[in-house]
């Protein structure tokens, strides 16, 4: 089997209102990464002020290590990734930008590949509307 040294890595812009998300955020991404499920690559924090100027920050450049999970590949995300993902933020509002690769799929990556075969196409459903839809249903 093909074995990887990295798995499959997604990059997600999580918006909150306000100018930074609470500190849950941070604890459920290091439950993430506790539990082998993720490796976090890059965190960049990013608000848009009342006058609609981007701020941007990387969580290596502003948390203590100690109390910030560890990034394996600080700025992998490029400034030009971080604008696109964020030009949806709406002023007053904050997002953070989190890349990270799919321990769960590395493994399966490598079966993939050795066998010739190719992810053709990902569609995620966000946790929400399957909530909402299997609560409708099951009633």
């Amino acid at each position: 089997m093909t074995t990887f040294d990295y798995g499959p890595i997604e990059f997600y812009a999580i918006g909150f209102d306000g100018d930074k998300p609470g500190p849950e955020v941070l604890q459920a991404v290091d439950d993430l990464v506790a539990a082998g499920t993720v490796n976090v690559l890059d965190l960049i924090f990013v608000a848009r002020s009342a006058e609609g100027e981007l701020s941007m920050m990387e969580l290596s450049d502003t948390i203590e290590s100690a109390s910030a999970p560890a990034l394996d590949l600080a700025g992998l995300a490029s400034e030009e990734d971080i604008e696109e993902l964020a030009a949806g933020l709406e002023p007053g509002t904050s997002a953070a930008i989190l890349v990270v690769e799919l321990l769960w799929a590395k493994a399966f990556a490598g079966a993939l590949w050795q066998a010739g075969g190719t992810v053709l196409s990902r569609t995620s459903i966000p946790a929400p509307i399957v909530n909402a839809y299997l609560s409708e249903y099951n009633d």
